[in-house]
């Protein structure tokens, strides 16, 4: 049985997107419905129209940043930028990474 999270993927999958796409969609409806439930909660404690336009730039503003995302994402010199500080993480991490685990074998080794 698939867990609640592999069943999401491969809905999303199935729509053609790529895993990383489908994340970020994912990222972007997750948003809108929190916003949309905080705008809920704001319009319960207070009837001021100040605090509804305020929530309703706030969700155009998320809306702007997860589309540059976007786009930043399909341009070819980000995603290499992006391999190029996975790359250089990755060997960064490395050593530290080796000697947590040489430690951990240490001592399990002297039990």
């Amino acid at each position: 049985m698939p867990t609640y999270e592999e069943d999401r993927r491969d809905r999303l999958l199935g729509l053609g997107l790529s895993e990383s796409s489908a994340q970020w969609r994912e990222v972007a409806n997750r948003a809108e419905a929190l916003a949309l439930k905080l705008k809920m909660h704001v319009e319960q404690a207070s009837d001021d129209g100040q605090t509804e336009a305020a929530l309703d730039r706030l969700r155009a503003v998320m809306n702007e940043a997860f589309e540059a995302a976007g786009n930043a994402f399909r341009d070819d010199a980000v995603r290499q930028d992006i391999r190029d500080v996975g790359r250089l993480l990755g060997e960064a991490i490395h050593p530290t990474v080796t000697r947590v685990g040489g430690e951990v074998r240490d001592l399990f080794e002297r039990r």
